[in-house]
């Protein structure tokens, strides 16, 4: 047999076709299947760092006042908010926000949690629908570094960050006290 017929002969052999088509395949479909996992991980993590923020501003809104066991009281609950993530790697930070015309909006006071509160009486640049004159604000800001517990498409941490404003639902603004 010459090498042509053999050559010929390989060619048009069928054995093993299905192993090939899987060898060219199988590493698509595994590259799908861990992507979507952790394309679904992170979107539920971002989900509920921004139910997070979101509490934290609702919360602090339906107040009369605010006093600091009620502010480390919060930051505690942000971990069981988080969960199954860690909730103690999120930062955030509440602040009380008087608008005092359709420019200027000051903080009256601010925490925070692994972020420094802003200064009181500064200036804050607020989405101009906010801006309504002789009104406050409750804005609660999150920061959380999401590390994939995969590694295969999203390699490193990213920060998912997230803003949630409230208007003051009893008194305005809602006053700090020890």
């Amino acid at each position: 047999m010459t090498f042509r017929q053999m050559l010929r002969r390989f060619g048009a052999s069928e054995k093993g076709i299905a192993a090939v088509e899987f060898a060219i395949l199988a590493p698509m479909m595994i590259f799908l299947l861990f992507g979507s996992v952790e394309l679904v991980e992170v979107l539920n993590t971002n989900k509920r760092a921004q139910n997070a923020a979101a509490s934290l501003a609702d919360v602090v809104a339906r107040d009369t006042e605010v006093s600091t066991a009620e502010i480390n009281s919060l930051w505690s609950a942000i971990d069981v908010l988080m969960f199954p993530d860690e909730g103690a790697t999120m930062e955030m930070r509440v602040t009380s926000i008087r608008i005092v015309d359709a420019a200027t909006a000051r903080v009256v006071w601010s925490e925070g949690r692994g972020m420094t509160p802003r200064t009181a009486n500064s200036v804050v640049t607020l989405p101009a629908q906010m801006m309504q004159p002789g009104t406050s604000v409750i804005m609660a800001e999150s920061s959380y570094p999401y590390a994939s517990p995969l590694g295969f498409v999203i390699d490193g941490t990213m920060d998912l960050e997230h803003v949630a404003y409230r208007r003051s639902r009893l008194v305005d603004p809602i006053p700090r006290v020890g």
